[in-house]
């Protein structure tokens, strides 16, 4: 049931937010599937990674009680700055059109005093994305003059069964990770993996590996052993990136980067390395594995993982707003 909102202010988030803003987060989760999907560890590590600017990139809305409704923020951490990440949303039972607008509007002005940050000449856009099902903020997105781009599924598989041995193609071993040793070349060998893929931006691997060093070492979840690396004699052919369980399920493991690098393709490494991450789920008690894909992707996976045995069950959608026109960073 909709409150009747009668003033409004917008003001700098700060970490004592940091409860009731998951709160909301979670409201908004809970009206749209019927779970919770956001943990204050995990928001936690996000609101103090290395680049972001509580005080200029994210702000809360409060109604006239000083109760807090609505959150915005614009995620933009590090070089190139090209792509200025909003999200934004108001409690289900205080949605205004209007108030989402006041939003937006903060969030591009925001983000338009981040453009200074780009290379000259390049392209700067807003990008949010939003679940299929929350049609109230799709339309405001697309009455503000927001573009759809881009779908991505979210894809799961029951395991009810022990899942098939992994046939790893001949001349590649499949390992974890030595974290210690190896997370630069991982996220390198990433970097690569995923650099024809749509909406790559090439960002410099010093800023990449300070901000991932923070998210591991404040991960209370994090687990080494469910991050392997497929290799080929001393390179880093594919990458297999998991964690145990999901907010919303823990009986779920959770795939979170799969890719393997261009010499390697066609060979069937792709599956091995879900087959991989599927036994070991299997093995641990999961009762299901998940993972996000992008609709379009140049390599087919959504077909690899139907072959899977995979099946979608909720699809995303990208929007974009232009900011300044230029030459495209990203991947197109």
């Amino acid at each position: 049931m909709k409150t009747t909102i009668l003033t409004t202010r917008l003001r700098p988030f700060t970490l004592e937010d940091a409860q009731v803003a998951v709160d909301l987060f979670n409201a908004c989760s809970q009206a749209l599937y019927g779970w919770n999907d956001a943990e204050l560890d995990d928001m936690l590590n996000d609101w103090t990674s290395p680049g972001i600017v509580l005080d200029d990139t994210v702000r809360v809305l409060e109604d006239e009680l000083g109760n807090v409704i609505g959150y915005i923020e614009v995620w933009d951490t590090t070089q190139p700055h090209v792509v200025k990440y909003v999200w934004g949303v108001i409690h289900p039972n205080d949605w205004d059109d209007t108030i989402y607008q006041d939003l937006l509007t903060w969030a591009e002005a925001c983000a338009r005093n981040r453009i200074r940050l780009a290379p000259e000449g390049a392209r700067v856009i807003m990008s949010q994305g939003v679940p299929n099902k929350d049609q109230r903020r799709k339309k405001a997105l697309e009455a503000y003059g927001f573009d759809l781009v881009r779908h991505f599924y979210r894809m799961e598989i029951e395991l009810k069964e022990s899942p098939p041995i992994p046939n790893i193609p001949e001349g590649i071993t499949i390992v974890p990770i030595e974290i210690e040793k190896e997370l630069k070349d991982a996220l390198v060998a990433m970097d690569d993996g995923f650099k024809d893929h749509w909406g790559h931006v090439d960002r410099p691997i010093e800023e990449v590996l300070a901000q991932w060093q923070h998210y591991l070492q404040n991960d209370k979840d994090f687990d080494p052993t469910l991050w392997w690396l497929a290799k080929s004699g001393d390179e880093i052919a594919g990458i297999c990136r998991c964690k145990a369980k999901t907010v919303e399920d823990p009986q779920m493991g959770w795939v979170n980067q799969l890719c393997v690098r261009k010499p390697w393709r066609r060979q069937g490494l792709g599956m091995a390395l879900l087959h991989v991450a599927f036994q070991e789920f299997f093995q641990r008690g999961s009762q299901r594995a998940g993972l996000a894909v992008d609709a379009s992707s140049l390599t087919n996976a959504t077909r690899l993982y139907e072959r899977a045995g995979m099946h979608i069950t909720l699809q995303y959608d990208t929007y974009e707003m232009e900011l300044r026109p230029g030459e495209n960073l990203s991947t197109a």
